[in-house]
């Protein structure tokens, strides 16, 4: 039986319920918001970026690959005009006129006069030949479920409702704000006529639809490629049995059917199939064009998606992570860690797993999670890393957590405060030795720790604080 179901986040995006767990894997806010605010922007990409010839990233708790495709399309926004460039006719030219321009001083009479001046020349690198880093991705993904990791390449990419409105209604119009007015009603009676997993999926989300609807930034986007990109990647991975029977079957279902890309779709059918081994080989581009330039529609496209293809590696561990972390033995500069909160899978909280993840964190490399808890910052603390916070500038509040080896990654180090939180009980971390507990005896052991330790609860820490700041006002 299926264990989650699809919904729509205020983005415009797709989220997922579990029900096993009876918690979202997404904000209500927006699926691909929270990627790009929590994990993209804060990974200081910018530094690393163009710079080193290889950046290799772990994303702990895959899903449905947000995390991911927002990493892969601000690598490929990045790389607009190396893209561009990357074109056979050009890259000729261009070493046409290089070997032009160095012939060019090598002809020329020398006298005493410019001997100097040609040396000079000569030792220079011509500008025109300098071609700058361009950085391969390789990303491992681990994620336990694997009909989520299948379908996530799937699914539709984000278009807001402001802009499917903005498309279909003249401007003088106020058709956006008459929308929102007749879609709360409507689901207000929805919601009343709903089974009860539905009325819990939208009581858990709180959504509510504004007419002061924001409209998603222009930043915030999976980028056209990506999702082909992906495909192939996990045709590779599965070979044959990437789109099995139980993954069609979902796929065509009457009631998921407008969460899905019918292009998508077309394309890792026809991945799959023998046909494509035998086009591939033959390059017959031809053949792919309704289907795999749907969005792909020119020439240039085409050979800008194969240029774009050649940024990453990406390999799939379809696993419990405890038991995959175990098989990788890489450094990596960036790790996303985006569990499900300590409370609902705390096996991937722990003090152990946090260590393994420690041990694959390259010097100058980051990790970042979602999670302000007392719980996780402690846990990390544990593990020497250096923990600070995650600072969203548009809202002005902090959003996760982030952990280095290197204090100098951290931007903003926890307070004094925090890190007395991180002392109290609420900062007991969980255990699990093996790295192979069931859930519910790590979170028993911790229960048990809780009520037998002297530490001070996290309520008396805070009013003992508040008491202390009291004093010293009256001083």
């Amino acid at each position: 039986m299926r264990d989650y179901e699809f919904y729509y986040t205020q983005d415009g995006s797709i989220g997922l319920y579990s029900y096993a767990d009876d918690d979202v894997y997404h904000s209500k806010f927006g699926a691909v918001t929270e990627a790009w605010e929590k994990f993209i922007l804060p990974s200081k990409l910018d530094k690393l970026i163009n710079v080193n010839e290889e950046i290799k990233v772990l994303d702990v708790c895959y899903g449905i690959g947000y995390n991911t495709k927002a990493l892969m399309s601000y690598v490929i926004n990045n790389n607009e005009k190396f893209l561009k460039s990357e074109n056979i006719f050009k890259k000729i030219i261009k070493k046409f006129k290089n070997k032009k321009h160095t012939l060019q001083y090598n002809n020329e009479s020398i006298d005493g006069n410019n001997i100097k001046l040609k040396k000079e020349i000569l030792s220079e690198p011509i500008e025109s030949s300098k071609e700058e880093v361009i950085s391969k991705f390789k990303i491992d993904c681990l994620e336990i479920n694997s009909e989520l990791v299948k379908i996530s390449p799937l699914l539709k990419t984000i278009i807001t409702p402001q802009e499917i409105f903005s498309r279909i209604c003249p401007k003088f119009l106020d058709c956006f704000d008459s929308y929102w007015t007749i879609r709360k009603k409507l689901s207000r009676l929805a919601l009343k006529l709903a089974p009860k997993n539905k009325r819990g999926i939208s009581e858990l989300l709180d959504l509510k639809f504004n007419n002061d609807y924001d409209e998603l930034d222009y930043e915030y986007r999976i980028h056209e490629f990506v999702n082909y990109i992906l495909i192939d990647s996990l045709a590779d991975y599965y070979k044959d049995n990437y789109l099995d029977k139980a993954t069609k079957k979902l796929i065509r279902k009457r009631n998921f059917r407008r969460f899905f890309a019918p292009s998508l779709i077309k394309y890792a059918l026809f991945r799959q199939d023998k046909r494509y081994k035998i086009i591939s080989k033959l390059n017959l581009f031809a053949n792919l064009h309704n289907i795999y330039y749907d969005h792909l529609s020119n020439r240039y496209k085409k050979a800008k998606f194969k240029t774009a293809q050649k940024l990453f590696n990406i390999r799939f561990h379809v696993n419990d992570a405890r038991k995959a972390i175990l098989d990788l033995n890489e450094q990596y500069d960036l790790i996303y860690l985006d569990a499900f909160t300590f409370s609902k899978a705390p096996e991937l909280w722990s003090v152990e797993f946090i260590a393994e993840l420690y041990r694959r964190l390259s010097p100058r490399g980051i990790l970042m999670t979602y999670s302000n808890s007392a719980l996780v910052r402690n846990t990390l603390l544990e593990n020497n890393f250096y923990v600070g916070k995650i600072f969203n500038e548009k809202t002005g509040k902090y959003i996760g957590t982030v952990a280095a080896k290197d204090k100098a990654m951290i931007d903003y180090p926890l307070s004094n405060y925090e890190v007395g939180l991180c002392n109290t009980r609420a900062g007991i971390p969980y255990r699990d030795p093996s790295l192979s507990l069931d859930k519910y005896e790590i979170l028993k052991r911790r229960e048990y720790e809780f009520k037998t330790s002297d530490l001070m609860t996290s309520s008396q820490y805070m009013r003992s604080r508040m008491s202390k700041n009291e004093e010293e006002d009256d001083e």
